[in-house]
This record gives structure tokens, C-alpha cells and sequence, in this order.
């Protein structure tokens, strides 16, 4: 399968994979053949973030929030027919600057797709960089238009939840794992009264929960954060569909 190929598949499963929060519907879906052109381009119109496949990378405004965007980018992907280079920490600096530079809002997040190995080297430069984006969020207000659209909305979301990036091998996409029959339901429950009615219908303190990790692949899927719970809806023959819960650590 080329590159193309790859990034188109993972478009599609990437639009179903983040259709409960986000708004994808503005984001059309190419044939293999459409998807190689586009491949070609270097920027588009729908993103910020240029280089080879930079007209595939797309931005999505979250459902309550609009003012809230999540970006998708295929972070130094090469040419079609060529093998790609080795991504570096150095990616972090780059990406660091789009924040700094004002590509982005402070508040945005990013999920970074590569073809490359996700390295635990490299996995600790972006949780290194996580850290610096979220200090440097707790040290500011959140911009007023999220504020007033949490409002209206009467949907909250804590600092922690903005300003996260997540990076991700080409092939966690090229496949919905999430629909995958063995895979039980996974959701995320972020808000504090959603958190405290599970936590009393359970009788137990939130660290007393079972552990999801925040690099855990479902994890970086949902987007949780530290604190979050995620809720898994399993099902069996004898007593039909029950839930789990996991607390994100």
C-alpha cells in the first residue's frame, strides 16, 4: 500500500473515529486516485502545516466548542515510491513553533501522524513537550470565546484537556480499531459531575479505579487526560452489556 493510500484510509477512519466530539462533516472524502494528487501538494487551505502531504492534513472544530480546533497532521511523510526519514525530536521544536508563531491557537491540540516507528525516545520528547504546552496554558485565561461557548453550551472542559499533541503511527488508522469485534466500547467521561456519579455508583475514590495509561493507544484515540475516566462497555452471555470503568494516570 503507498503512502497515499495509507493517508487516505486513515483519513476515513479517522473522521468516524472523531465524529463524537469533533464536527467532520465538512472534510471530503477522496478516491486512491484523488488522494495521490493531493498527496503531491505541498499545502492546503484546510490546514497550516505545510510539506509533502500538507494538503492532506485537515483541522476539525469541536462539536460545543468551536473555537476549539484539533488538528491532524502527516508529520514528515515522503514522496510517493520513496522511504521516509527518520523523525527526531527536533519534530517538537517544529511544532512548538507553530504555537509560538501563532499558526495555531494556544488552546489547539494536534494529533502528529507519522511513518515512522513511534520510539519510546521519541514518545518521551512529545511528553516533554506536553508538559511545556500545558505550564505554559496553566500560567494563562483561556481566550474568551471558548469561555463563552462552554457557557452557552453548558459544556466544560478543564485546561488540562487544551493544548494536547498526540502522535501516532500511520498504521494505528489505516484500520478503525475501534469497530474491531474483539475491541470493547470505548468512551471518555470528562466531566467532574459525570465523574463523581460514576464514582459513587461504584462506592469507591477515583484512585481506587483500575488504570488506563495516557500512552495507551485507546487513550491517545479518545484524548484522555490525567484523571479522566474511560468507559468500557463489555458484554457477555450471561449478563448482556455492563460497564467498566478505568481511571487515566
Amino acid at each position: 500500500m503507498s503512502c497515499s493510500q495509507k493517508v487516505n484510509r486513515s483519513r476515513y477512519n479517522l473522521k468516524d473515529i472523531l465524529s463524537i466530539e469533533w464536527d467532520t462533516s465538512e472534510i471530503p472524502d477522496y478516491s486512491d486516485q484523488e488522494m495521490d494528487k493531493i498527496y503531491s501538494l505541498s499545502s492546503s487551505n484546510l490546514s497550516p502545516f505545510p510539506g509533502v502531504a500538507g494538503a492532506c492534513n485537515f483541522s476539525l472544530k469541536h462539536k460545543y466548542i468551536p473555537s476549539y480546533k484539533l488538528h491532524i497532521i502527516y508529520y514528515n511523510f515522503p514522496e510517493n515510491g520513496r522511504l521516509s526519514s527518520k523523525v527526531t525530536k527536533t519534530a517538537c521544536d517544529k511544532l512548538e513553533d507553530y504555537y509560538n508563531g501563532g499558526s495555531i491557537n494556544k488552546e489547539d491540540s494536534l494529533f502528529v501522524i507519522i511513518n515512522d516507528v513511534v520510539s519510546e525516545s521519541l514518545e518521551k520528547s512529545f511528553e516533554g513537550l506536553n508538559i511545556k504546552l500545558q505550564n505554559s496554558l496553566e500560567n494563562d485565561e483561556i481566550s474568551d470565546d471558548i469561555q463563552k461557548e462552554m457557557k452557552e453550551n453548558n459544556y466544560y472542559l478543564e485546561k488540562k484537556h487544551f493544548s494536547n499533541i498526540h502522535l501516532f503511527n500511520i498504521d494505528n488508522f489505516t484500520n478503525n480499531i475501534l469497530k474491531h469485534r474483539l475491541v470493547p466500547k470505548h468512551e471518555s467521561v470528562r466531566g467532574e459531575k459525570e465523574i463523581q456519579e460514576i464514582l459513587e455508583k461504584c462506592n469507591c475514590h477515583l484512585n481506587q479505579l483500575p488504570i488506563i495509561l495516557k500512552n495507551d493507544i485507546m487513550s491517545k484515540m479518545l484524548r484522555l487526560s490525567s484523571g479522566d475516566i474511560c468507559k468500557i462497555t463489555r458484554s457477555s452471555d450471561k449478563c448482556g452489556e455492563y460497564p467498566f470503568y478505568r481511571v487515566c494516570k
